[in-house]
């Protein structure tokens, strides 16, 4: 039974890739075809896989959905990832995530700004500032689970805070990402309202 389900995926692959073949660009197949071997793999479940072929992966699916949309002219900011729960707070694995998802739309053609997530990584002199105003953002969010960390990417448009490509997907709860997930202590001071 486990070698039919076996066999079926690839088969389903296989089907899908034949039927990409006939539409879009060279980009748009090629970026498919990965996403879809990537997924038909396991990259998406299997825990010994390392977090940059799962940020690639995942940055190869965004890319088919906003290949109409953002031109190769067009400057994407990346951003860390937040914790879901806590607005503003992120983690080295929120800048990690980015930083790999934008390399690897670099990869592909698209001019990505990366230097919010080297700086966040303590790597802010890899990338200097860019004199550009962004057009679309590259963000999202991370959310705790039990025994998986729930991973929310989306490409929002600068201007009008449209979104333009979303992907969504979980990462096993390794020691790796549980490190990376560790927010750094901040102190913060509410000032005190004194009563007369």
């Amino acid at each position: 039974m486990a070698k039919i389900t076996k066999y079926r995926r690839y088969f389903l692959a296989v089907a899908a890739i034949s039927m990409l073949a006939s539409c879009g660009t060279t980009l748009t197949f090629k970026a498919a075809t990965l996403g879809l071997g990537a997924a038909g793999l396991g990259v998406f479940s299997r825990p010994d896989v390392n977090l940059k072929e799962k940020n690639y992966a995942a940055a190869d699916f965004m890319a088919v959905k906003m290949k109409d949309q953002v031109s190769f002219d067009d400057f994407i900011l990346a951003q860390p990832l937040e914790e879901a729960d806590h607005a503003g707070v992120s983690s080295p694995l929120g800048a990690n995530i980015s930083e790999g998802v934008g390399m690897r739309l670099f990869d592909l053609g698209y001019q990505v700004l990366l230097q919010e997530v080297a700086a966040a990584n303590g790597n802010a002199s890899l990338y200097p500032k860019s004199p550009n105003d962004p057009d679309f953002i590259l963000k999202g969010s991370y959310r705790y689970g039990k025994k998986h960390m729930d991973i929310f990417l989306r490409l929002v448009e600068a201007k009008s805070a449209r979104v333009v490509s979303s992907f969504d997907y979980s990462l096993p709860l390794s020691k790796e990402v549980r490190d990376l997930s560790k927010t750094k202590a901040r102190i913060s001071r509410v000032p005190s309202s004194k009563a007369n």
